[in-house]
């Protein structure tokens, strides 16, 4: 038995790229529904029902081609539609008149979302913080930790024991303070280019010094603005330890989702 999945909503009359295979190579094919069509292939039901999806999405030797295939797929079509509203991986459908269904009842909200997308595209922009760099730079500046640093080299050891911690403690509260401001920095900057900007939630253990991840929607031309924002950005912090990953174009994963105003 086999589902439905759907990869992404563009206009009526978009056309499906000749030769696009969609997940387990299967054909991707269009579902048309009055002014809308839906980017869709066939799965087997043994993977993608939902007990046996959820299970999978903890996989990541299963997870990672497909989702790789499932992207390769939408920027094929991104490639030829516009607007195109891409789809979270993992949407699937009992049937084709399920598909219909979906695009009856989210015809409105489709038609926000095509005007909100018309001629964009999405890039992801990162904060990080490399943790020495940023201390040294700290250090320099700040009158409180090089007093609590001359208090330590100059105390009996069970003294600076305790200055040392004191030391610590104030090391992470200063470098928490002065995170604040590269990361509203990085906002300014997207803001003065025109983009529209969404601040992603991280997860608790976020590696590698990320302090924030941003969805960036801007014109899909609009890759060399974004460099440019990111080199001044850079100009302007990385000898104190901040930089901006920057990342894209890419479909407007997370802009299909969130409220277009």
């Amino acid at each position: 038995m086999s589902l439905v999945y759907v990869y992404a909503i563009a206009r009526g009359d978009a056309a499906t790229p000749a030769g696009l295979r969609g997940l387990d190579d299967g054909d991707v094919r269009m579902i048309r529904e009055g002014d809308l069509a839906a980017f869709v292939s066939e799965v087997p039901e043994s993977e993608f029902a939902e007990e046996p999806l959820n299970a999978h999405l903890a996989d990541l030797p299963w997870l990672t081609p497909r989702a790789v295939r499932h992207q390769d797929v939408n920027g094929a079509l991104a490639a030829v539609c516009d607007p195109l509203v891409p789809l979270a991986f993992g949407t699937v459908f009992r049937d084709g008149a399920g598909v219909t269904r979906m695009l009856l009842e989210r015809a409105t909200d489709l038609g926000r979302r095509f005007d909100a997308l018309r001629g964009k595209a999405e890039w992801i922009a990162v904060v990080r913080r490399d943790r020495a760099e940023a201390l040294a730079a700290l250090e320099s500046e700040s009158a409180a930790l090089r007093a609590l640093r001359s208090q330590v080299e100059a105390a009996p050891p069970g003294r600076a024991y305790l200055v040392g911690r004191r030391l610590e403690a104030t090391k992470r509260q200063e470098l928490r303070a002065t995170d604040a401001t590269p990361i509203a920095a990085a906002v300014e900057a997207f803001d003065a280019a025109g983009t529209g900007l969404f601040r992603e939630t991280l997860v608790d253990d976020a590696t590698g010094g990320m302090l924030a991840r941003f969805s960036v929607l801007a014109r899909r031309d609009d890759g060399p603005t974004l460099e440019g924002v990111r080199a001044t950005f850079d100009g302007v912090w990385a000898g104190r330890g901040y930089r901006i990953e920057l990342s894209g174009p890419w479909p407007a994963y997370r802009f299909a989702t969130v409220d277009p105003s």
